[in-house]
């Protein structure tokens, strides 16, 4: 038997022994995590609205009437889109409600 095999059979004990003599130290470690995040609300530009500028001297009352129609739909559909994103968020809201009702619930049953 040469050396290099003497010191093989010699270390092969502490090898095999000394894994099991080093205890792994495990640390938990609660780490909280944004479930959902709420984006940023949509741009809903206000619309420009005509009858600032209309004249009933140059345009007349059919005219003038005409443009507070037009500013009437453009003032229903701004808020209509208001109205939309107002919603949209609420549901978002109420989900992220339900998801931490439910991270409560699961938390106090561990």
């Amino acid at each position: 038997m040469n050396i290099y095999s003497k010191l093989l059979v010699l270390a092969a004990p502490f090898l095999l022994v000394g894994c099991s003599l080093f205890q792994p130290r495990i640390q938990i470690v609660e780490v909280k995590i944004p479930v959902a995040t709420v984006p940023k609300p949509p741009v809903t530009a206000k619309p420009t609205l005509e009858i600032g500028s209309a004249d009933i001297a140059t345009i007349g009352y059919d005219g003038y009437v005409k443009a507070l129609e037009a500013d009437l739909i453009r003032m229903k559909t701004y808020t209509n889109n208001l109205e939309n994103v107002i919603h949209t968020y609420d549901v978002m809201s109420n989900k992220l409600e339900e998801v931490h009702t439910k991270e409560k619930i699961n938390g106090n049953q561990k």
